[in-house]
């Protein structure tokens, strides 16, 4: 049964998973980056947060994919996320400098430079950071200033007031010393502020959901605090994001002295996660063995779940955004289908990739003409 996936007390690997990292019109593998790798989590002990361990080969394809002219992120048009999570973050960052009024404005990873152009409609001027061609495209189109490079102190000749960024914390390999950096680049005062994934539910689960070779991190409330405190920061407020599973924080840098009160030492939450996904997966094998027919909804969240039984295509999978329609996720051979694909056939059953959404989905399914009691959800 466990062909395809493997775990100990202290690790997890899955012998090759879907390398997501763009969305296209066909199969055909980008240019220099593989279609699928291989991927593995371990505990970081130091700070209580899972992350991916690359090998030497395949963080040289992460880098060289965060290089590429390809669709990276969901804050830009092609996503078809703008208006929903897009929404979300830009509003949190808005509120943000609404309340501390900062200067020198970063972001760094701006991508499509979507957040930039809406803080600058709403009367901000931010400078961003992003060593992608995709980014650099994007800043001609929409006119704002980019340094294109891979963010480093060496790119700040005075102090910032207020450093951003969004889907940026959980694809850096050592997020430690980044966010060491991000506090030496700041004035006394500063404020970082960002938006990253929320895994705390799925590792409270044992799901292995939020998998991506792109996210080295899944972090909890404690991980991200006390990361931010060995960076020195100390006033630090880290609240839930207002769609999907995401965190809003903001952390100040300012002296100890300053404050009146320290926020309690939060628990440790990843200790027995590779028991729990072990039954979890167990469960997963005799679902996708015994159905005759096994749909899928939310393509990010089922293709970890699916690479466990190395079906990289066997089952359809489906997402409500109508941008994803007929696109192929890289390492998936069969197409994104969409909510007006679904059809009801005997002995077919729907799997839900989805802890945030599930009841809505379910419902939708359910007036498809979906039984009950054909449709499994992480949440189940």
């Amino acid at each position: 049964m466990n062909l395809h996936w493997t775990a100990s007390k202290e690790s997890f690997e899955i012998r090759e998973m879907p390398f997501y990292w763009r969305l296209s019109g066909g199969t055909t593998p980008f240019e220099s980056i593989p279609p699928r790798m291989p991927i593995r989590l371990v505990i970081d002990e130091n700070y209580d947060y899972l992350k991916y361990v690359p090998t030497a080969f395949e963080g040289n394809v992460l880098a060289q994919a965060y290089l590429q002219n390809a669709n990276i992120g969901f804050v830009n048009p092609e996503s078809g996320q703008l208006n929903t999570y897009g929404w979300s973050v830009h509003k949190f960052f808005l509120d943000s400098l609404v309340k501390y009024s900062p200067k020198a404005i970063y972001e760094i990873g701006c991508g499509a430079g979507y957040t930039i152009d809406y803080l600058r409609k709403n009367d901000w001027n931010v400078i961003g950071i992003d060593p992608s061609e995709y980014s650099k495209k994007w800043s001609e189109k929409l006119n704002f200033p980019l340094i294109n490079a891979f963010f480093s102190k060496n790119l700040f000749e005075t102090p910032a007031n207020f450093i951003y960024c969004n889907d940026v914390f959980e694809h850096i390999l050592q997020v430690d010393k980044f966010t060491e950096t991000v506090f030496s680049c700041l004035e006394e005062g500063g404020i970082f502020c960002f938006a990253t994934t929320n895994s705390s539910q799925s590792i409270e689960l044992g799901d292995i959901s939020m998998l991506e070779h792109q996210h080295v991190n899944m972090f909890t409330t404690g991980s991200i605090h006390r990361i931010l405190r060995k960076a020195g920061f100390e006033e630090i407020n880290v609240q839930a994001g207002s769609f999907g599973n995401t965190f809003h924080v903001l952390a100040r840098k300012i002296r100890l002295s300053q404050l009146n009160s320290l926020s309690p030492r939060p628990e440790r939450v990843c200790f027995g996660f590779f028991d729990r996904l072990k039954s979890r997966l167990e469960k997963f094998h005799k679902l996708h063995k015994e159905c005759k027919s096994l749909h899928c909804y939310v393509p990010l969240r089922t293709i970890p779940y699916l690479a466990t039984q190395g079906d990289f295509g066997t089952s359809p999978i489906y997402d409500s955004n109508p941008k994803w329609r007929g696109r192929y996720i890289d390492g998936y051979s069969q197409p994104v289908r969409g909510l007006e694909d679904i059809k009801y056939k005997r002995e077919a059953a729907f799997f839900i990739g989805s802890l945030t959404f599930h009841k809505e989905i379910k419902k939708t399914l359910i007036k498809k003409g979906f039984p009950k009691d054909s449709i499994v959800s992480f949440a189940d």
